[in-house]
């Protein structure tokens, strides 16, 4: 097998796991050395800003991204080993749960806030999203992140409560 470091995946066999790769690694982006799910994470942001106004549509790609995953996170499981750090499409979900049904419509700095509120429930994982990991396969890979983006979800919403009521200078800097 030549001499892998144990950051080396192992090489992609046929198509399917190809594909399986491309998508379940966030596009690739799940390759960065430095980060890769914070990377994807910040990414995802993009899709995640133009998706929030629209709350049928960014819950549809939650859905289907959530249950496109799991079996792709399976696979890829079986391939790189326990939870592989490359499978980064937990991320993407888990970042699209913390703004579904943003209203009032968060901004550019809205966003940024929930990033970071998104990335540390991520992070930290509370003792239930951790125990949630246990779960089998791609399950256990992609429920801790949906989890925790909930959880960030819920917070981003008081901070923009408190924020837009108490604070409106910052409150109108964080909604659109």
């Amino acid at each position: 097998m030549g001499n892998k470091t144990p950051h080396q995946a192992p090489p992609i066999k046929g198509l399917r796991l190809f594909f399986e790769a491309l998508a379940g690694s966030g596009l690739f982006t799940g390759y960065f050395p430095i980060a890769p799910a914070t990377v994807t994470s910040f990414f995802t942001l993009i899709p995640a800003y133009f998706l929030i106004p629209m709350p049928l549509w960014h819950g549809i790609a939650i859905v289907a991204l959530f249950f496109f995953g799991v079996p792709i996170a399976t696979d890829l499981e079986k391939v790189w080993g326990k939870d592989p750090h490359r499978v980064t499409i937990d991320e993407i979900v888990g970042t699209l749960v913390t703004f579904f049904w943003m209203l009032p419509v968060v901004s550019v700095w809205g966003v940024l806030l929930g990033f970071f509120i998104w990335r540390f429930f991520d992070i930290v994982k509370l003792p239930f999203i951790d125990k949630s990991q246990d779960l089998p396969g791609g399950w256990g890979i992609m429920i801790d992140d949906v989890l925790a983006g909930i959880c960030a979800n819920v917070v981003l919403r008081l901070v923009l409560w408190i924020a837009v009521s108490f604070l409106p200078g910052i409150g109108n800097a964080l909604v659109r």
